[in-house]
């Protein structure tokens, strides 16, 4: 197992689990999903149904054991999160996904997602914007504060100084005077 999300069998071919992205271990619950990984199909024999290839190589597949689709239980106990695709069993990964939400599990709960600050004083939000990777921190009297989101299992993090922000390659958001 590699991560929360990928796998390696046979001659070195690399598995990743299809329609959800866990996050990576380094990242808020990334240790927590590798070992639920592990857990699940670590010696077992596993079966992969719908193959796809993504640009990198590896195959992306709905993976089960013992019948039991490893995938959704990875979403529904807050170890990944459910990312869009046209697969047979989505209403599942969404029904799954809304349920780790709702119970703030793994990479959902107040440690890895949150808007209010986890420590008293720190709170600066560092967030890494989705389309283009660049990450900008924004201060309680900036535009929209209360809407952003601290995505840990992202990678985003919270800061207590704009020195300390800035330290970690973010810098001040536009929506910031």
């Amino acid at each position: 197992v590699i991560d929360g999300d990928s796998f390696k069998i046979g001659r070195d071919q690399t598995i990743r689990l299809s329609i959800l992205d866990a996050p990576e271990i380094e990242h808020c619950f990334g240790k927590e999903a590798k070992n639920a990984l592990t857990k699940k199909i670590d010696g077992k024999k596993v079966m992969l149904k719908e193959l796809k290839t993504d640009r990198y190589g590896r195959i992306l597949a709905l993976v089960y054991v013992n019948g039991e689709l490893i995938n959704e239980y990875m979403v529904k106990n807050g170890y990944a999160m459910h990312t869009w695709d046209n697969v047979v069993s989505r209403k599942a990964f969404d029904k799954g996904n809304v349920f780790a939400r709702e119970n703030k599990l793994g990479i959902f709960s107040k440690k890895c997602f949150s808007k209010e600050p986890l420590q008293k004083g720190c709170d600066i939000k560092g967030n890494i914007l989705q389309k283009t990777k660049n990450k900008e921190y924004v201060m309680p009297d900036c535009y929209k504060y209360g809407n952003f989101i601290v995505e840990g299992y992202r990678g985003e993090e919270w800061f207590c100084t704009e020195k300390e922000a800035k330290k970690a390659g973010y810098v001040k958001s536009k929506n910031c005077k």
